[in-house]
């Protein structure tokens, strides 16, 4: 049975928030000072692609330090010390991973947003006095942007419950569980792709010789059916994630 206190999980998100503060604090200010080097150096060059530039860098700070964080989530979970610190605190399997999931995902999302936001506010007044270019602002409101949110939140799911799963090395053992799922899937359709049409593939290369007679489509044709799938299956992992972390917890972590 899944309980849940609001009182509660006040205290176990803020808990988890003073834990992660500080090093989400020395990784801002470390991205602010690469982001004026790279506004600085990149708007006496081509001043003319300064949207994609900013694109770029939101995307790389958003997944890079966010998937990295996550991957850390529940580290003190698998610290032969820590752990019992964590195993001793009253709180519920679901309270923990719903704390730790917003404030890696949603929460994460906001902060960094607003973060790369004051950034290009003072990285563009930088090249403002500097180069004397005036650039368009950053919005997040983009479709380039919310496609990346979206990635994010998809791949945080994942990574989140690699935190739980693997004991060591979290994220390493995440991205190399899923590069090896792409390849086995990739396998499988190349060999279902033999088997359905033999005659358009020889046994020297790996690409089809001639092109397939029908178009294999990776969505539904209906929005809506995209849309119900993907809110399908974060919530499948979700559940996956609130499995195993009960498992775990309920093993005391061994």
């Amino acid at each position: 049975m899944i309980q849940f206190s609001p009182r509660r999980f006040g205290r176990v998100i803020q808990n988890d928030a003073l834990r992660i503060m500080r090093p989400v604090l020395y990784t801002t200010v470390a991205l602010f000072g690469l982001t004026m080097l790279v506004y600085l150096f990149r708007a006496g060059r081509v001043s003319d692609q300064a949207q994609g530039v900013q694109h770029v860098l939101f995307g790389c700070y958003l997944i890079g330090a966010g998937l990295l964080l996550t991957g850390v989530a529940f580290q003190d979970m698998h610290h032969p010390l820590d752990r019992y610190q964590y195993l001793m605190l009253p709180v519920s399997s679901f309270e923990r991973l719903m704390s730790r999931f917003l404030l890696t995902g949603p929460l994460f999302v906001l902060y960094g947003t607003l973060a790369f936001m004051a950034f290009d506010i003072v990285g563009k007044q930088l090249v403002m006095m500097y180069w004397e270019i005036r650039q368009p602002p950053f919005s997040p409101f983009t479709a380039q942007t919310k496609s990346l949110v979206l990635w994010y939140m998809l791949a945080h799911l994942v990574t989140l419950t690699g935190g739980i799963c693997f004991r060591t090395h979290a994220f390493l053992k995440t991205i190399l569980f899923l590069l090896g799922l792409v390849l086995a899937l990739t396998l499988v359709e190349n060999a279902a792709e033999r088997m359905f049409f033999p005659d358009l593939f020889s046994w020297t290369q790996f690409e089809n010789i001639t092109p397939l007679p029908l178009e294999l489509m990776p969505r539904f044709a209906v929005s809506w059916m995209n849309v119900a799938f993907v809110v399908g299956l974060c919530g499948w992992m979700f559940y996956v994630a609130y499995v195993c972390l009960r498992d775990h917890e309920a093993s005391d972590g061994v």
